[in-house]
């Protein structure tokens, strides 16, 4: 059944359709009465519901108009309404030719029980006699006459209380402005007691000192009573001189200074200066309300530092994303290349590339841990090879001027960590300590097993009793003064000049150290030099040194029929060549239209799909469902050339991807991961 609401409220027809629809009927709706004839004429009515007051054209004209049609003079017609509501107003919808009338609120059952009774009526008088039809609209006009002259009744009667509303408001608006101002005077009297308040004459000498400000500066009230002048707690005598000039013009002035304390560390105020008169109206004194906002201000440099650290780790990401699809074609290219002889030496200069590449993709990664905080996998590690990879680090790239020196004990105790993370935390300290021997020095970096036991754990914070690892970065530098030595770890700490550091190295190692569930120890001594201990949980008995075993033959293809998706064309073409070479027959796609494409005409000969995540106009994740859609058993792997997974992962183990590779991938991790993927059972997914 088809039913047209006809109410110009939205929420009403909103309300009645959400009724109508819970029990399977069509609805459609008109804002009036001109809406819903222009309605019948479109649309296929099966039954109208008719509010009565309306603009344009009501209920009553609706009815009186769908009567005389021809066309529609036999559609089911109620009169719902919230207004027209006595006796009269219900015989009137009835002599209009309504079938039923309805008083709102009605409960669905009744609206319901309403469409069916209409419904079943069939037929209805050809024509209204012209004797009867004239008395029927000289009554609907009185009515409406009526009702138009009990709403203006209405009206008035709601004005005048609106105006007596009004004149209350506006008295209750008074009072509640009188009180406000008073608690607002009360809660600045409580304020001002943490504020530096001060009375300056006229010659800038201090009458008053309040206990703020003997807080704020460190001077007592009388101390500051015997200074000359007030001058002497600002940096910038100007700044002080155009606050002056502009009270004694203006009577106010308020703005930010920099002054000094007694200690002679500096501060920021906000402050608010007032001209005070005496009876006579001449200016008397200066009030000086000053609040310390030192602290805001550096938390907002801190904000705005984090700004830039989060910032970079977007660019970081869009840059590494870049890279990996660079160093992908390089490193599957040296292993196409090796199918062919060629001489030693050309054979050396290809490892050379392989390497060169994959410390690039390492490089790369450790970029995004550093900027984004990604995550690394978390493996047996011998502290020797960390320490001898940054000694070899600092040799390369320190000034000639420092000396590297490694002491590592024999036979080092093993340690659970990531490398990219435990390699950030040496290289932290390895740079603050170069950065401490600006004229030059020796840095030591040294590692022995340690066992912390009860009582040492009892003295140290962050330790608890076991074995450990000790790796030591020395240098011989300028030394950690003592009163800074307790908030070098705090982000966004330093002591270097402004551009020269964030305040961040200190804080990402302790926080590094601490989630691999280690402590660190610093001693400093001025002059002399500083050393970081850095203490890691280890697997006493364990040296992970046991000897690699030799890698596994590359698995061999059956002729399998693969579909490469990639808007990188130099990665299609290298990964097209050496999948061939292994004995793979490869198809490839630019994007995701050309491959949906390839796929609609070959999906049955395609065995797998191997798809890029990050591509133009469909990315990887909606070709991979669409791609389901066509064949919902399809197998698929996705690459990606941004380190972490994390932004897809829901998605891609929802749509059941089988692998997702990290660029850039090798050979043997590309053919391990296909022939894998393959020897997988099929599976019939219906998605």
């Amino acid at each position: 059944m088809n039913v047209l609401i006809i109410d110009d409220v939205a929420r009403n027809r909103k309300l009645l359709r959400v009724q109508l629809e819970a029990e399977g009927v069509v609805v459609s709706e008109a804002g009036d009465g001109i809406e819903a004839l222009s309605e019948l004429k479109r649309t296929k009515i099966d039954a109208a519901i008719s509010d009565i007051l309306m603009p344009r054209m009501d209920g009553y004209r609706f009815c009186y108009e769908v009567r005389k049609s021809e066309q529609f003079r036999n559609l089911p017609l109620i009169m719902y309404t919230a207004t027209y509501t006595s006796p009269g107003d219900e015989k009137l919808s009835f002599d209009l030719g309504a079938d039923k009338y309805l008083r709102k609120p009605s409960s669905p059952r009744q609206i319901l029980d309403a469409l069916n009774e209409v419904t079943k009526r069939t037929s209805r008088p050809a024509s209204t006699p012209p004797v009867v039809e004239m008395s029927v609209l000289k009554e609907y006009t009185e009515r409406l006459v009526a009702k138009v002259a009990e709403r203006s009744a209405e009206l008035t009667e709601r004005n005048a209380e609106l105006e007596q509303l009004t004149e209350k408001l506006e008295l209750e608006v008074e009072e509640r402005k009188a009180a406000e101002e008073l608690l607002r005077e009360q809660a600045e009297l409580l304020d001002l007691a943490h504020d530096a308040i001060m009375v300056l004459d006229l010659e800038s000498r201090i009458k008053f000192w309040n206990g703020g400000a003997q807080t704020t500066y460190g001077w007592t009230s009388a101390e500051a009573l015997e200074f000359p002048t007030v001058e002497c707690l600002y940096t910038d005598p100007e700044t002080y001189d155009f606050a002056r000039r502009s009270v004694l013009k203006n009577t106010d002035w308020s703005g930010e200074m920099r002054q000094v304390r007694k200690d002679g560390t500096p501060l920021i105020v906000n402050s608010r200066w007032t001209l005070l008169r005496n009876p006579a109206g001449e200016p008397k004194s200066i009030l000086v309300i000053n609040s310390d906002i030192t602290v805001q201000r550096s938390l907002e440099a801190q904000f705005l530092r984090a700004q830039r650290v989060e910032s970079i780790g977007t660019l970081a990401s869009g840059v590494a994303h870049d890279l990996n699809n660079i160093l992908a074609p390089i490193l599957m290219g040296a292993a196409v290349l090796r199918r062919t002889d060629m001489p030693a030496a050309d054979n050396t200069i290809l490892s050379t590339i392989e390497t060169c590449a994959q410390r690039g993709a390492d490089i790369v990664k450790q970029v995004l841990t550093f900027a984004r905080g990604a995550e690394g996998e978390r493996l047996l590690l011998q502290p020797a090879d960390l320490m001898n990879d940054v000694r070899t680090i600092a040799k390369e790239t320190f000034p000639k001027a420092i000396t590297v020196r490694a002491q590592i004990s024999e036979r080092l105790w093993a340690i659970q960590g990531d490398p990219t993370h435990l390699h950030q935390v040496l290289l932290n300290l390895c740079v603050n300590a170069r950065d401490a021997m600006p004229a030059g020095g020796t840095l030591t970096l040294s590692a022995e097993n340690f066992t912390v036991d009860e009582h040492y754990a009892s003295m140290t914070a962050g330790a608890k009793a076991g074995p450990y690892v000790v790796l030591e970065v020395t240098d011989t530098g300028m030394g950690i003064p003592c009163r800074v030595i307790g908030k070098i770890f705090d982000p966004f700490f330093t002591t270097k000049e402004l551009g020269q550091g964030t305040g961040l190295g200190l804080s990402t190692v302790i926080g590094i150290v601490k989630s691999h569930g280690g402590f660190v120890g610093v001693e400093s001594e001025i002059g002399c030099g500083t050393t970081f201990k850095i203490f890691l949980p280890a697997r006493q008995g364990e040296f992970a040194n046991a000897p690699s075993p030799e890698a596994p033959p590359l698995p061999p293809a059956n002729g399998e029929l693969l579909l490469l998706v990639d808007d990188e064309k130099s990665i299609l073409l290298v990964a097209r060549a050496l999948l061939e070479d292994h004995g793979y027959q490869v198809l490839t796609a630019a994007d995701a239209a050309e491959a949906l494409a390839i796929f609609a005409l070959r999906k049955d000969e395609i065995d797998l799909v191997l798809t890029d995540l990050a591509m133009p106009f469909m990315d990887g994740v909606a070709l991979i469902r669409t791609l389901r859609k066509m064949k919902p058993d399809v197998k698929v792997i996705a690459s990606t050339g941004r380190a972490g997974r994390e932004d897809h992962a829901s998605e891609l183990a929802s749509l059941k991807v089988r692998a997702c590779l990290t660029k850039p991938y090798n050979k043997t991790k590309l053919l391990k991961t296909l022939r894998d993927v393959l020897q997988e059972p099929q599976e019939n997914n219906h998605l």
